[in-house]
C-alpha cells in the first residue's frame, strides 16, 4: 500500500490523504482519498476549498485516469447544507454521493472521503467480469423505525434484484445511519434482523459486513439512512467472513445481525472490508467503562485480530473511518490512535455508537495482492 499526503504543498488549499493500490501485475490502480480543510471560514468556503482540490487532484498526471466511484460527504446538518453541494460549480460528481450529517471531530464544517478506479483499456482489466454498485442514501418517510428499515431494505433488495443480484448473493457491505440512535438501534436491529430471516439469511448462513451509526440525512422525517456496497458477478467462494472468535463474539449472541468482517478476492487482488467495531470481547462484553483511552486500543487490537484472519495487517489498510460519541476525546483518541494507525488516510467524525457504553468505535477498509 502506498500511503500519499499533501498537508503543506501550497497548490492546494485542504489537507489531502491519499492511499493507492497498485498491482504488480499492471491492473487497475485503486484509490482512496480523504480531504479536510485546512483553514477556517464558513461551511461554503470549506467546501469550495474541498471542490477546488479535488478537482486539481484529478487533473495531476498521476490521477488523470482515476475516475470517483463513490463520494461521501461527512458534515453537520444535511438538511440546509446539501444544496450546496449541489450548487458549487468546482466539482460536479458523476457518481453516487452520499451527504451523511456527522460532524468532523477536528472542528471543520466538512471533509470528504472519495473512492476512485483507474480505467484501463478493455483488453488490460483484471476486474472486468464485475459490476461495482455503490448506493446511496437510502431511506424512507412514512411509518415507524422498524417500517422504515424493513421498507428501505425490502426496496434495496428489489433494486438488487432488477440489477440481476440479490442481497444475500452481491451485498458486501452496507452502512446504517440511526437517528437518535440510543432510543431508536434496538427497533432497527430486531427490524434488520427480521428482514434478514426472511430472505433466508440467519446465523446460519452468513450476514453483511455492517456499520450501525448515529447519522442523519436531509429529510426530516426519515430515521433510518443506508449506503451499501454490492458487487455483480461475484461467486461464493471469492468470498470469505471474519469472526475473530479469540477477541469478538458472534453477533448474533446480543441482537444484532452483521458480520464482523468480510472479504472479497479478484484475481489480483483481495478488498478486505472491517465493520465498525468498538471495544468488545469474545462474550459480547463492552470492555473499559468510561475509559476511551483503554477502549480506544481494545478496539484497535479487536481490528488487528481481524485484518489478521484475513491474511493482512495495519499496513496494509487503505482508509479508515473513527467515529466517537463524545467530541473531547478527540484530541485524546487522536494522539493515542496516530503512533499505532498507518499514514492511511482517516477521518474522525462525531457519532454515537449503539451502545451508550462504547466511547469510541472504527471501521477500515485494506486491501492485499491475492495469491492463488
Amino acid at each position: 500500500m502506498e500511503f500519499i499526503r499533501h498537508t503543506t504543498d501550497p497548490n492546494f488549499l485542504c489537507s489531502v490523504e491519499i492511499s493507492a493500490f497498485r498491482p504488480e501485475c499492471g491492473g487497475e490502480t485503486e484509490y482512496h482519498f480523504i480531504l479536510k480543510p485546512s483553514s477556517g471560514g464558513s461551511f461554503e468556503q470549506q467546501l469550495a476549498q474541498l471542490h477546488s482540490c479535488l478537482k486539481q487532484l484529478l487533473c495531476q498526471p498521476e490521477y488523470v485516469n482515476a475516475r470517483p466511484e463513490f463520494i461521501r460527504y461527512f458534515l453537520s446538518d444535511p438538511m440546509s447544507q446539501r444544496q450546496w453541494i449541489r450548487s458549487q460549480q468546482e466539482f460536479r460528481p458523476s457518481c453516487p454521493v452520499s451527504v451523511i450529517g456527522q460532524s468532523p471531530a477536528d472542528g471543520t464544517h466538512v471533509a470528504l472521503w472519495v473512492y476512485l478506479r483507474e480505467k484501463k483499456p478493455a483488453p488490460e482489466r483484471r476486474e472486468n467480469d464485475f459490476l461495482f454498485f455503490w448506493t446511496t442514501e437510502r431511506y424512507c418517510t412514512a411509518g415507524n423505525v422498524t417500517q422504515q428499515t424493513q421498507k428501505l431494505l425490502m426496496d434495496y433488495e428489489q433494486w438488487l434484484r432488477a440489477n440481476g443480484c440479490s442481497m444475500m448473493g452481491n451485498c458486501i457491505r452496507t452502512w446504517f445511519y440511526v437517528k437518535d440512535i440510543d432510543s431508536n438501534y434496538t427497533a432497527f436491529a430486531k427490524a434488520r434482523t427480521e428482514y434478514f430471516a426472511r430472505i433466508g439469511m440467519t446465523d446460519k448462513t452468513h450476514y453483511i459486513a455492517s456499520t450501525g451509526i448515529e447519522g442523519t440525512n436531509a429529510s426530516a422525517g426519515s430515521f433510518v439512512t443506508m449506503d451499501a456496497f454490492a458487487i455483480a458477478g461475484i461467486k461464493p467462494a471469492q468470498v470469505q467472513y471474519l469472526h475473530g472468535l479469540s477477541h469478538l463474539s458472534p453477533t448474533h449472541i446480543y441482537g444484532v445481525t452483521f458480520e464482523r468482517g468480510t472479504t472479497v478476492s479478484f484475481p489480483d487482488r483481495k478488498h478486505i472490508y472491517i465493520s465498525g467495531t468498538a471495544s468488545i470481547d469474545n462474550h459480547g462484553n463492552v470492555l473499559f467503562l468510561n475509559d476511551v483511552k483503554a477502549q480506544a486500543m481494545r478496539m484497535l487490537e479487536n481490528v488487528q485480530v481481524l485484518l489478521s484472519e484475513a491474511g493482512a495487517g495495519l499496513a496494509d489498510v487503505a482508509q479508515i473511518i473513527v467515529y466517537l460519541r463524545n467530541g473531547e476525546d478527540y484530541p485524546v483518541v487522536r494522539d493515542i490512535l496516530s503512533g499505532k494507525l498507518p499514514p492511511a488516510p482517516v477521518v474522525y467524525t462525531l457519532g454515537r455508537v449503539c451502545r451508550p457504553s462504547w466511547l469510541i468505535e472504527m471501521e477500515c477498509i485494506a486491501v492485499i495482492p491475492f495469491v492463488q
